[in-house]
């Protein structure tokens, strides 16, 4: 007896990518195609083009460089206004608003909430980087440009309530 399922090509479908990597690609009957099925964003067909070319808009980077506001603001002044504090809090909230919508419209499914900025702007920097990493393959570039001027504001204001602090000068003279 003859084996015909060893004379049929393997049919057209969804495989495991020949690369290794942790996706699906689709065999057309003769060739692997460039589209992948991402289990995690459960996306059959899409090769991720749109995610990936558009993750890093106005809207994210201008929440991770809003901290350079309170920075400059901590350098020229005795004191820093609590009105600039909520501004910062509320325009985070607002660019991170406008920021889930773009990546909606530019194809990454179901970025990360807008409302984590309601707690912190670094809560949604930090959670939206690891999502779209993980969603995307791009990187944490944000996160990272956030988390540095975050370190270098807080340096600074360490820096100046040591300067303030009774009994600095008699240390320093």
């Amino acid at each position: 007896m003859s084996d015909a399922a060893a004379n049929d090509p393997t049919q057209r479908g969804w495989y495991a990518d020949p690369s290794g990597l942790p996706q699906q690609r689709w065999w057309d009957g003769e060739r692997w195609t460039e589209h992948l099925h991402d289990p995690v964003r459960n996306a059959y067909g899409d090769d991720g083009s749109a995610a990936r070319s558009s993750v890093f808009n106005n809207f994210i980077w201008a929440i991770a460089l809003l901290p350079v506001v309170s920075f400059v603001a901590l350098l020229s002044a005795e004191e820093t206004s609590p009105l600039l504090a909520w501004g910062i809090w509320v325009g985070s909230v607002v660019l991170a608003f406008l920021d889930r919508r773009q990546l909606e419209r530019d194809g990454l499914v179901r970025p990360f909430h807008w409302a984590w900025a309601l707690l912190s702007p670094g809560v949604y920097v930090i959670g939206r980087s690891i999502i779209v990493r993980r969603r995307s393959g791009r990187s944490l570039a944000p996160m990272w440009v956030w988390a540095t001027i975050m370190l270098v504001c807080i340096l600074t204001a360490a820096g100046k309530v040591g300067e303030s602090a009774p009994g600095a000068a008699a240390l320093a003279g």
